[in-house]
């Protein structure tokens, strides 16, 4: 505890002499003497500042989880600091080798995380490999340093498909170009057992299950084929828990699933998040598959997050047991509207709710009455749900009556919501129960009318953010005509707009100067390749008084110097493609030279002042799902 303290007190003396040399300050009074003022150098910060700075690294790509342009970026900036020095290298390796498998890397990047594996193989191990004339790529240049690692218990997070999809490249793409089938399997079984079994001591933190349609031959993946004599010691100290796989329960693979959830629940009791993506041939067969899922839910302790993609009755009383403790809920597929509601209700300290639809549409029951409802517990306006998120994925009109439960359960505390249903009764409860909501996200084809309705009631809320999809055919009737009373129901609030839907630049030029907010972030998502015309709009709307435009995003469909390319909408991409940017600077460049061609000379030293107004990137396409970020 001492060497804590004495750390912290170094930490804080250091940043305080920096501060002073950065302020340029001549008071060195409290720049100690064991740290000359001239001589500073970065082999002098505090283990725990350089713990802070690498922890930072690493979490700014779990932010961006799925941009993997950022993740190669991580990894690249970690691997040089752990080249500084031997005190660097052991505070970045752990972090380095946190999630191994997050992404399928490259090749090459592959390669080198493949082969340092095979470096913890046993003698015998790596003779089979040699046996089956497998390619090993030596790697020259590792010091005795980095062997001194045991790599394999330094993994917290296990995302088992990418593990095998990497093995897998190996073998069979790089460095080796085999055929057989077979030989990915043995290379998998054994590192497998050489990970599950470096874990025993320590275990893994997250342990993400994600099967792929690729792999058809179930039994490939196994885990009782990769833990050697069933020791599962790995899984003691796992807290999370995710399961997804796209293949149907049937006779056929029933064990391999029921297998996976006996292990589960012989070895984890402790699960703070659990997320189950379990599809069946008929919902009411295989009652196996709902009675272990049951079990899993009920062996935990105090389960915390749950994401489950169908709800028998037993599931439900399963989760009944956590109602105390359940901070986010998200459940795919109605089947007992009943037992929903009542678990909801029943939900103590519930902050972020999400109901989605069935694949099937027909597999969701909304045999649901409110009058029905009332008559076997109180509900509406004399109970309070905690909630402060809401999503719900439904665009079925049959699920009317349920957000409009849900709305007046919330009673004033909901902050945000997430619809793919908005209806006149709707917005009529909305408006009367949930006047607090500071992000709305709404996805609907508009009648014009409902159009009109939506527009009167948001003024009522203190948005900060509004993202409006509105299909390209139904919004060019009515936009044109309603982009004045649009500009006028913007609240002041406003910093995130998100628009969907047909704009033309005149009218985008309405809509941001007619407005009362000043706009933060601006995300476009109907925008043709040539983005001159609404570049002059935001670089004009850049130069008002107090403007905070900061983040300008376009969608783009296709590069203008490569008509071939086609980028898929569904597709996650980077935004910092630079192509894009580079097309997208170019026509700022423009546009901002077109604008002062038109200013008077006394006016231009002042525009040139304004370069870079705001930054540009290519839009993503919004999620309407709090699990699925």
């Amino acid at each position: 505890m001492r060497i804590v303290t004495e750390i912290k007190r170094k930490s804080k003396i250091f940043r305080k002499s920096l501060t002073l040399r950065i302020s340029g300050s001549k008071d060195k009074r409290s720049i100690p003497n064991y740290i000359p003022s001239n001589s500073i150098t970065i082999q002098d910060i505090p283990i725990d500042c350089l713990e802070r700075i690498f922890s930072h690294i690493t979490n700014i790509s779990e932010e961006n989880s799925n941009d993997i342009l950022n993740y190669n970026i991580k990894i690249s900036t970690l691997f040089n600091c752990a080249r500084v020095n031997k005190l660097w290298s052991a505070l970045v390796i752990p972090k380095l080798w946190r999630r191994p498998f997050h992404f399928v890397l490259s090749d090459e990047q592959n390669c080198t995380l493949i082969s340092t594996l095979i470096l913890f193989l046993s003698e015998q191990d790596k003779n089979v490999l040699i046996d089956q004339q497998l390619k090993f790529v030596e790697m020259k240049n590792i010091n005795d340093r980095f062997i001194k690692f045991n790599y394999p218990q330094l993994i917290k997070l296990f995302d088992y498909d990418n593990f095998i999809k990497s093995v897998h490249r190996w073998v069979v793409r790089y460095p080796n170009t085999c055929t057989e089938f077979g030989k990915s399997r043995l290379v998998t079984q054994l590192l497998g057992k050489v990970l599950f079994k470096g874990n025993d001591l320590n275990g893994f933190k997250t342990f993400n299950y994600f099967r792929a349609k690729i792999y058809d031959n179930f039994d490939f993946i196994s885990l009782y084929k990769l833990i050697p004599q069933n020791s599962f010691g790995c899984f003691n100290n796992l807290t999370q828990l995710e399961y997804r796989n796209p293949h149907k329960v049937n006779k056929s693979n029933l064990d391999e699933f029921l297998n996976f959830f006996n292990i589960i629940i012989l070895n984890c009791s402790d699960l703070k998040s659990i997320s189950l993506d379990v599809r069946k041939e008929e919902k009411d067969d295989y009652l196996e598959i709902d009675y272990s899922i049951s079990k899993l839910l009920s062996n935990q302790k105090r389960l915390e997050n749950l994401s489950i993609s169908y709800c028998s009755p037993m599931i439900y009383n399963s989760i009944f047991r956590h109602t105390h403790y359940l901070n986010y809920l998200h459940i795919k597929g109605i089947n007992d509207m009943s037992c929903l509601l009542k678990l909801i209700s029943s939900c103590k300290v519930l902050k972020t709710l999400e109901l989605e639809q069935s694949w099937n549409k027909s597999d969701d029951d909304y045999k649901f009455h409110y009058s029905d409802l009332t008559k076997n517990f109180s509900l509406s306006h004399t109970t309070k749900l905690q909630i402060d998120h809401l999503y719900f994925n439904f665009n079925d009109q049959r699920s009317e009556t349920l957000l409009i439960c849900l709305l007046e359960m919330t009673n004033l505390n909901l902050k945000t919501l997430t619809t793919k249903l908005i209806t006149f009764n709707i917005m009529r409860i909305i408006s009367t129960f949930c006047t607090n909501i500071s992000s709305l996200n709404i996805s609907h084809n508009f009648s014009h009318i409902d159009f009109t309705s939506l527009l009167n009631i948001l003024p009522v809320f203190p948005l900060r953010q509004l993202y409006l999809e509105i299909s390209y055919s139904s919004s060019r009737e009515y936009m044109d005509a309603e982009i004045y009373k649009l500009a006028s129901s913007l609240p002041y609030t406003l910093e995130n707009l998100y628009l969907k839907c047909h704009i033309t630049p005149d009218y985008l030029d309405i809509l941001l100067n007619r407005s009362r907010p000043n706009i933060k972030s601006l995300w476009l998502y109907n925008v043709s390749d040539y983005y001159m015309d609404y570049l002059k709009i935001l670089y004009h709307y850049s130069l008002v008084q107090n403007n905070r435009l900061k983040d300008v995003r376009f969608n783009w469909n296709r590069s203008l110097n490569n008509s071939r390319r086609n980028r898929r909408s569904s597709s996650v991409t980077s935004c910092d493609d630079e192509e894009f940017k580079k097309t997208v600077s170019k026509h700022l460049k423009d546009a901002r030279q077109s604008i002062l061609k038109e200013k008077r000379k006394e006016k231009k030293e002042s525009f040139d002042n304004n370069k870079n107004p705001f930054i540009i990137s290519e839009v993503k396409n919004h999620i309407f799902s709090y699990h699925g970020k």
